[in-house]
C-alpha cells in the first residue's frame, strides 16, 4: 500500500532582498504581502518499494547547481534518491532573486539562497517522517482566467490574444489518508484529503504592478490559492501548486485599450480563490462515491536528463547583430552578442542545455516533470505521447513545468519562425541561441520512453 506524508515551511526571505521576474525593478523588497512556502510531499510504494518526493516552491526559478545541492541534501536526511525528488517552482514574480543575469543590477542573497536548500531538505525530511497509508485519485475542473500572450500585430509579436492556445484545464491529485489494514477506503464526499495536488497553467505575473505594491514579497495566484485550499479545509490539508507549461500564458488582466495590465492585491487574491475553489471542486467531484479503481495505489518514478541543443548563431549573424544601427541592441543583447561571438569563436559554445525529465506513477494518475518555461502546446504533446504510451486516458496524465532546475523558454517550433521575447530571451542567460525546433519532440519522446518503461 502506498503511503504518504507532507510538510510545509515558511521561506519567505528577509525585506531588503531583490525580488527575481522583472528587470526594470530599480531597488530591493520593501514589505510582504504574503509568506512563501515550501510545501512537500513525500510518497513511498511500501513494502521495500520506492521513495519519492516533490515539492512547491513559492519562487521564480532556481539554478540547476542549486536544485541538485538541494535534493542532495535532501536525499542524506530522509533516504530518498535525489533523482526521486521534483523541485516545482511557482513561477511567482514576487519572491527572491535566485540567479544573477548579465546586464542587470539586481544581486542575489547568498546566505539567504544557502538557507533555502536547507529549508526544502528539511520539508522533505519531516514529511519523510509523517507517512501514512493513502489512496490517490486524479481529478478536473477548469479556471478561466489565463490568456495566450503572443498576439500577432503589425508591430510584432506580444498582447493579450483570445484566439491563441491556453490550458485552461485545473488537474488535481487527491491523496486521502487510510486505515493500516486497507480496509474501509470509500472515500467520503465531504471528507478532508491529506494533500492535493493541483496544477494550472499560467505565468504568476498578475501583480500587483511596481508602483502599487510590486516591491512587495508574495506568492502571486499560486501561493493565494494555495493558502485557499488548506484555508478551507481547516487546516489539515496540504496543498501543492504545480506550473504548467506556461510559457505563452499569462492572467488576463487587460486594460480597455487592449493591452495587459498589472492586478492589484484585491484581484490577485481574487485569482487565488478562483483556482482554489476550481481544484476543490475537482476534489470533491473526485472523491464523491467512489471505491477504489482497478489501477492499485502503486508508485512508481523514472527519470533522465536529456540535451536541449541550441541554435547556434553564424559569425556574420553576430557581427550584424553588433552593428546594426536601425536596431540597436540592450545592453543584456550586446553582452550576449559579444560573448557568443568569442566563444564561437574560441570553440567554447555550448552545445545546448541539459533538461531533466521525470515521470511518477502514482495509483491511477501520472505526473511528468518538465523543466523550464515550456509553451502550452508542447505540454499536450507531451501528455498525448506519455498517455499513448503507458496505455492510460490523457485525463489521467498531469504535465507540470518549471521544475527540477531553469532552462529558460522552450517555444513550439511554429512560435520561434514569428519571433518576440520568448524565442530571444536566451540572450538574458547569455546563451547562443534559441532550442533547436526539434526541442518539443526531444521532450515528448524523453518523457513518453520514461512512461512506457514505467506501464511494463
Amino acid at each position: 500500500m502506498m503511503l504518504a506524508g507532507t510538510a510545509r515551511v515558511r521561506i519567505t526571505p528577509p525585506v531588503g532582498t531583490w525580488q527575481g521576474g522583472y528587470g526594470a525593478r530599480t531597488r530591493p523588497s520593501e514589505g510582504v504581502l504574503d509568506d512563501l512556502h515550501a510545501r512537500a510531499l513525500v510518497l513511498d510504494g511500501g513494502d521495500g518499494g520506492p521513495k519519492a518526493a516533490v515539492v512547491s516552491l513559492d519562487i521564480l526559478d532556481l539554478p540547476k547547481e542549486r536544485t541538485d545541492r538541494a535534493r542532495q541534501l535532501a536525499e542524506s536526511l530522509s533516504g530518498i534518491p535525489a533523482g526521486n525528488i521534483a523541485l516545482c517552482m511557482s513561477h511567482t514574480h514576487w519572491g527572491p532573486l535566485t540567479w544573477e543575469m548579465e546586464g542587470f543590477h539586481q544581486k542575489i542573497d547568498p546566505e539567504y539562497l544557502l538557507l533555502l536548500e536547507k529549508q526544502v531538505a528539511g520539508a522533505v525530511a519531516a514529511a519523510a517522517r509523517a507517512l501514512r497509508p493513502v489512496t490517490a485519485r486524479p481529478g478536473r475542473g477548469t479556471a478561466g482566467f489565463n490568456i495566450n500572450r503572443r498576439r500577432l500585430t503589425p508591430r510584432g509579436v506580444g498582447g493579450p490574444d483570445p484566439e491563441g492556445p491556453a490550458d485552461r484545464e485545473v488537474l488535481v491529485l487527491r491523496l486521502d489518508a487510510v486505515p493500516p489494514d486497507g480496509g474501509a477506503r470509500f472515500i467520503q464526499a465531504n471528507g478532508v484529503p491529506l494533500a492535493l495536488l493541483f496544477r494550472y497553467t499560467c505565468h504568476a505575473t498578475s501583480g500587483p504592478g511596481l508602483n502599487d505594491g510590486g516591491y512587495c514579497l508574495h506568492g502571486d495566484y499560486p501561493g493565494a490559492a494555495a493558502a485557499f485550499i488548506e484555508r478551507s479545509y481547516g487546516g489539515a490539508t496540504r496543498a501543492l501548486f504545480l506550473q504548467g507549461c506556461c510559457g505563452d500564458t499569462r492572467p488576463n488582466l487587460v486594460t480597455p485599450e487592449g493591452r495587459f495590465r498589472a492586478g492589484a492585491w484585491p484581484e490577485v487574491q481574487a485569482l487565488g480563490r478562483e483556482l482554489g475553489t476550481a481544484a476543490i471542486a475537482a476534489a470533491e467531484r473526485t472523491a464523491f462515491g467512489q471505491t477504489p479503481s482497478d489501477t492499485p495505489d502503486i508508485l512508481a518514478v523514472a527519470g533522465t536528463t536529456i540535451l536541449l541543443p541550441f541554435q547556434i548563431p553564424s559569425r556574420e549573424e553576430l557581427r550584424h547583430a553588433l552593428d546594426a544601427s536601425d536596431r540597436p541592441l540592450s545592453d543584456s543583447g550586446r553582452t550576449w552578442a559579444e560573448r557568443t561571438l568569442a566563444a564561437l569563436e574560441a570553440g567554447t559554445l555550448p552545445a545546448g542545455n541539459p533538461a531533466e525529465v521525470q515521470v511518477f506513477r502514482i495509483g491511477p494518475a501520472w505526473l511528468v516533470i518538465l523543466p523550464g518555461e515550456v509553451f502550452v502546446e508542447i505540454g499536450w504533446r507531451v501528455r498525448d505521447a506519455v498517455a499513448e504510451a503507458a496505455g492510460v486516458p490523457t485525463a489521467n496524465v498531469i504535465v507540470a513545468a518549471n521544475a527540477n532546475g531553469d532552462v529558460g523558454y522552450v517555444p513550439t517550433a511554429a512560435a520561434m519562425k514569428l519571433g518576440g521575447y520568448e524565442p530571444t530571451a536566451h540572450r538574458m542567460w547569455c546563451w547562443p541561441g534559441c532550442y533547436v525546433p526539434e526541442a518539443q519532440e526531444i521532450l515528448a519522446r524523453a518523457a513518453a520512453d520514461l512512461a512506457a518503461g514505467l506501464a511494463r
